[in-house]
């Protein structure tokens, strides 16, 4: 957690302490994104196992997506905020080892979420056409409702079945959102966003129960998903000329 910090740390001083040009000010711009969730166990997303008498259960994210769109506001030659609406879908694999009989069992359950974000943006000029940005923020999370799947084997005579139930732990969530990345803008056609951010909800976004069920005799186990993950970040953002004030008409004769 305190790696974690560091790192959110640096990306907001470094944002801002660096000198800028002229950016996105008086402009509404319009994009969709697409984002590969990368487990990582040192963003807090990797593997876990949890045991319980003769049973271990291994908890492992993997590889999602989060994609939508994005609306992004400059207020200044130095700043903008940015917000949008995306779908995210956390997929993870269970893996039951059964000491006993030396028996495993492997099940994927996916996790559907919707996110709102609302971050502010620093802009840093580093050629003619490309920038590069820090940005950090709150993004408002929502789980439309919980999970269930089941999975089954045999050994000999012997029935092995695997339950899984994930239970959201409240239907709107609160989570700090961090970002860093550069973009390519061309002249009139818009511009490209490649980054990565750092998506961590405030408290665990989910209980997930497995039952083992052998020779019609259940053994739960259960663990809390905390529901961070690192992406990698592609953008496009459509072209938007500059909000022009109008200046106010003056009566003939004046």
């Amino acid at each position: 957690m305190n790696q974690i910090a560091s790192v959110i740390s640096l990306l907001v001083v470094f944002g801002f302490s660096t000198f800028t040009a002229k950016a996105q000010r008086d402009v509404t711009t319009f994009g969709v994104q697409f984002k590969p969730i990368v487990p990582s166990k040192f963003f807090d997303s990797g593997v876990e196992v949890v045991s319980e008498d003769y049973l271990s259960v291994e908890y492992a994210p993997q590889v999602g997506i989060n994609f939508g769109m994005v609306v992004r506001q400059g207020f200044t030659n130095t700043f903008s905020l940015e917000t949008g609406i995306n779908i995210v879908r956390r997929v993870y694999e269970l893996k039951t080892l059964d000491a006993d009989y030396g028996n495993s069992v492997e099940l994927k359950f996916r996790l559907t979420g919707y996110e709102v974000p609302l971050q502010g943006l620093i802009y840093v000029k580093l050629g003619d056409r490309v920038w590069m940005n820090a940005s950090g923020g709150v993004s408002f999370d929502t789980y439309p409702s919980n999970l269930f799947s089941t999975q089954s084997t045999a050994i000999d005579t012997v029935n092995f079945d695997v339950q899984q139930r994930t239970f959201r732990s409240n239907w709107l969530q609160l989570a700090l959102i961090a970002n860093y990345g550069f973009e390519y803008r061309t002249r009139d056609k818009g511009f490209w966003y490649l980054g990565a951010s750092y998506h961590r909800p405030f408290t665990d976004i989910a209980t997930t129960e497995v039952t083992y069920i052998r020779e019609n005799v259940p053994l739960t186990v259960a663990n809390n998903l905390s529901g961070s993950y690192l992406t990698l970040d592609l953008r496009y953002f459509f072209h938007e000329d500059p909000e022009r004030r109008r200046r106010p008409s003056r009566d003939i004769g004046q």
